[in-house]
């Protein structure tokens, strides 16, 4: 694998930038300025998706978001279920802030740039629900203590990111083996909602039990208070599930013959052990 670096906002050379690749791996995004949102996400995906049709790429693997479905009328959200409206601002459509539904609607129009180029190269769409590393997770104790009360009942919908880059890999091997039609578009989600122990107060329980962190201690309120909050932040009450009560399917990737690596079961006793040892290095130290 080989980084090449390149300034979306400036653009430059596409064609010269994906010569010579077997295949394209496309995690670049724009997460917080609105400003560069439609430029990075959407203009600049559009055009390394056309180079890489122009120079006979093989396979194409995109990082989407599962924010493109913004919060459904369903609990439970497939590949098939009803996403953003892409072209313009519907506020009731996400329980979020304005950045953070402008993010779901470019990543959205990324998604449908790469179908309006797609010709000979083989398209992978996956759409990771929350990406964590063994730090983030560590970090819940960073929490202010109005968010840990708060948000300790909700469903994290944590997916690890050890699993999400071998995912993604696993599919450009895919796709240079032949695998689906050329200029073919598949989309999944990358999410392991039936993991065991998926809140935030599961993990908190056993983190504090190992380390003693006071920072980990959380009584869950009930979910009635969390939506309480959203509809004070938010001035809207829609019929719709916030991101904390709803679940991504993985059935189609688990069909298409992939098991996660890692899975979120060892992800947590990495994240245990870490903090075991270094609770155990401070108490020493005393």
């Amino acid at each position: 694998m080989e980084w090449r670096r390149f300034d979306f906002m400036m653009g430059g050379d596409w064609d010269q930038l994906v010569k010579g690749c077997c295949a394209v791996v496309h995690l670049a995004a724009e997460l917080g300025r609105m400003e560069c949102m439609q430029q990075v996400n959407v203009e600049a995906t559009r055009q390394l998706a056309e180079a890489c049709e122009r120079q006979g790429i093989a396979a194409f693997c995109y990082a989407s978001s599962v924010s493109v479905y913004g919060s459904g009328r369903q609990r439970l959200i497939d590949e098939t279920s009803p996403v953003l409206t892409v072209d313009r601002d519907v506020a009731s459509q996400y329980w979020a802030l304005d950045y953070v539904r402008m993010y779901g609607r470019t990543k959205l129009a990324g998604e449908l740039a790469l179908r309006a180029a797609a010709k000979q190269t083989r398209f992978t769409i996956v759409r990771p629900a929350v990406v964590v590393d063994i730090n983030q997770m560590i970090g819940i104790r960073e929490w202010d203590p109005i968010k840990r009360l708060l948000a300790a009942h909700r469903h994290a919908h944590h997916v690890y990111v050890g699993d999400v880059s071998d995912a993604m890999i696993w599919f450009i091997e895919r796709g240079l083996a032949g695998r689906g039609l050329p200029g073919e578009v598949e989309v999944y989600n990358l999410a392991e909602d039936d993991c065991p122990d998926p809140r935030h107060i599961d993990f908190m329980r056993k983190a504090f039990a190992v380390s003693h962190d006071r920072r980990y201690k959380s009584v869950p309120v009930p979910a009635l208070a969390d939506w309480l909050h959203d509809f004070l932040r938010f001035r809207t009450l829609p019929l719709r599930n916030p991101l904390w009560r709803m679940r991504f399917s993985n059935q189609r990737l688990k069909e298409a013959g992939y098991r996660f690596r890692h899975g979120m079961a060892d992800a947590q006793r990495l994240a245990l052990s870490a903090l075991e040892k270094d609770s155990g290095i401070k108490e020493a130290e005393r």
